[in-house]
């Protein structure tokens, strides 16, 4: 199962790649984060420590993570903002750490987070914009390469512009689902 999480202001790229993910008889789920309440990680320890695996805090979270759980792949689609994801996602992505593994490893000499339970994480981004800095680029690929690394994911960043072509298209679904 592939689940595709949009930014309100992207569904529409969102929505496209759904109907050609799903035309190629790829399951998918689509979820837009528009109207949707995510609250902020207070790094209470909550999902590690007190109740594993759910956050104290309760938000629309509730219904959003047990999709990503049974996810095989996700998708983000988010405009870049300052070289980063928008608001919305970026709230949703750092509460994923209470569906990864709770324990930290030593890897390559760096403390990684264990990645989500049973499975590898495989985590692709869609990064919109219609005009880029070269200094943004760097930094929205420089935060996937690290959001990979601590969950020991796999996966890679698509850059569009404000419509998402035929060819790319193509070359997103031909990566997804070979992840």
């Amino acid at each position: 199962m592939i689940t595709i999480i949009s930014d309100g202001k992207m569904n529409y790229i969102g929505e496209e790649l759904v109907k050609e993910l799903t035309g190629k008889g790829l399951q998918t789920e689509y979820i837009s984060l528009e109207g949707v309440t995510i609250k902020p990680c207070t790094n209470c320890g909550g999902c590690t420590y007190k109740t594993y695996g759910k956050c104290v805090v309760r938000d629309d979270g509730d219904w959003i993570f047990p999709k990503v759980i049974q996810s095989d792949v996700i998708i983000f689609v988010t405009p870049i903002v300052f070289g980063s994801y928008s608001f919305p996602i970026k709230r949703l992505f750092d509460k994923f750490a209470l569906i990864m593994d709770r324990y930290y490893y030593i890897e390559n000499k760096e403390l990684v987070k264990g990645g989500m339970q049973g499975k590898r994480f495989k985590f692709f981004v869609l990064g919109a914009t219609d005009t880029i800095l070269a200094e943004e680029e760097q930094a929205f690929l420089k935060l996937h390469h690290e959001n990979l690394r601590i969950t020991r994911g796999v996966g890679r960043v698509f850059f569009i512009d404000s419509i998402l072509t035929t060819d790319m298209k193509k070359q997103i679904t031909e990566e997804v689902s070979k992840a």
